[in-house]
């Protein structure tokens, strides 16, 4: 696992993989244990819980969307050496830094 968090990491991994795996839906699934958070009223326990994982989630997708990022930077570099389109990386790209914004947008209501 620590292998993989590096490749992940160092983006190695390859930009489908990095970004509709790392980008995508781990996101997704990392909000599931949120959902009844939304519901009327939970318990004191459950919203201690939340409180923590909302970080530990925001820690996770800093971690994803950098990895993401720096695997469409390879990818990009890769098919500018071919002289090939980057269209796909350069796209990449663009909506992981949307996705960066968005995390801070969230943080950022969290507080005010």
């Amino acid at each position: 696992m620590e292998k993989l968090l590096k490749e992940y990491w160092e983006g190695n991994i390859p930009l489908v993989k990095s970004y509709w795996i790392g980008c995508i839906l781990v996101p997704i699934a990392l909000t599931i244990p949120m959902w009844p958070a939304y519901s009327v009223s939970v318990s004191d326990g459950y919203a201690t819980f939340v409180i923590v994982w909302f970080f530990a989630m925001i820690a996770a997708n800093v971690f994803l969307l950098i990895g993401g990022f720096k695997s469409a930077q390879k990818y990009v570099a890769m098919k500018r050496k071919k002289k090939q389109s980057a269209g796909w990386g350069i796209a990449a790209q663009v909506l992981i830094v949307l996705g960066a914004l968005n995390v801070i947008k969230e943080v950022l209501t969290l507080f005010t």
